[in-house]
């Protein structure tokens, strides 16, 4: 068998650009919204897209979305993480941001559907507190076998419902589908904690998994790469590397990153002064705050407002 990157081919998602380790980094699809859309949520059928490209996505990540792949029925063949298997459906596979993952799905024989919504949608406050799943759906990737039971009679019809919301106008749309996605992922966080996790840690799967736990609790102190290697008992070189393998970054992207999502977050779901929200995130300078909002997102702070609030 050829190997992943030789037999999926890379015509199906946007490319954003090279990552430098030879998986690129996308986009969802080139005539979605851009990925710095933070309310983005999107849900299409797999054969209306396979099909246009002889079934095989190659191997890429997607830096800022989650994504679950619902394979009803079909033979899928799976390269996620380092990982290759081979599942029959019904099998769900669920994809943290900046995971690398690829699929060659049956031909004219798969039926599922693949759901993306934005990291920072899963970020929110009142659905975090609330789901109880975080770290075995969303810090590490899954593939699922799911059981003919009513577990799987719920998990159709979840996402069946899904996508009638995603393509209706009905008033409390997006609402609705982020509870219902919510709901579909605490029914596949249950099933998975049935399973016993036989799958080895990759050393550096593992690693930059703990590097994102002590961002989410660190980064507002701007602290530098010493630290977490510190922390992590290893070096910055190695800690590097690991993040350039697993998500074609450095550290200091992924700690930008972070902060730019809490900022857009409390920005949209906050009225919070753009100055203050500066102050939380560890900025002495509100310019500056600006200055770098600007940089990563494309827009000032008070730009980026004024446009959700035109949404």
């Amino acid at each position: 068998m050829p190997s992943a990157e030789q037999s999926l081919l890379s015509r199906v998602i946007a490319p954003e650009q090279p990552s430098g380790q030879g998986i690129s980094r996308y986009t969802l699809y080139s005539e979605a919204p851009s990925e710095r859309d933070p309310e983005f949520v999107h849900i299409e059928d797999i054969p209306s897209r396979a099909r246009l490209f002889n079934w095989e996505i190659n191997v890429h990540t997607h830096p800022n979305m989650f994504q679950v792949v619902f394979v009803q029925s079909g033979q899928v063949r799976i390269l996620i993480d380092g990982r290759e298997e081979t599942r029959y459906g019904p099998v769900m596979i669920s994809v943290p941001p900046g995971v690398v993952h690829g699929f060659e799905f049956e031909r004219e024989a798969t039926v599922g559907w693949v759901i993306t919504v934005s990291q920072l949608l899963m970020m929110d406050d009142q659905l975090s507190r609330q789901f109880a799943f975080s770290q075995p759906l969303l810090e590490k990737p899954n593939i699922t076998s799911l059981p003919q039971d009513q577990q799987l009679e719920f998990i159709n019809q979840t996402v069946a419902q899904l996508e009638h919301e995603y393509h209706s106008d009905a008033v409390g749309k997006q609402s609705m589908f982020v509870w219902l996605l919510f709901s579909l992922l605490t029914r596949l966080g249950r099933v998975i904690q049935q399973i016993p996790d036989s799958a080895p840690q990759d050393l550096h799967t593992e690693r930059f998994r703990r590097l994102n736990q002590l961002i989410d609790e660190h980064y507002r102190q701007h602290h530098p790469v010493e630290f977490y290697a510190d922390l992590l008992l290893t070096t910055p070189a190695s800690l590097s590397r690991t993040c350039k393998q697993v998500a074609g970054k450095n550290i200091t992207d992924l700690i930008y990153d972070r902060m730019i999502l809490e900022a857009q977050r409390l920005l949209i779901y906050s009225s919070v002064p753009v100055s203050l929200i500066g102050y939380e995130l560890g900025f002495n300078d509100p310019a500056y705050f600006s200055r770098f909002f600007r940089r990563r997102v494309g827009l000032s702070p008070s730009e980026f407002r004024e446009q959700r609030e035109r949404k």
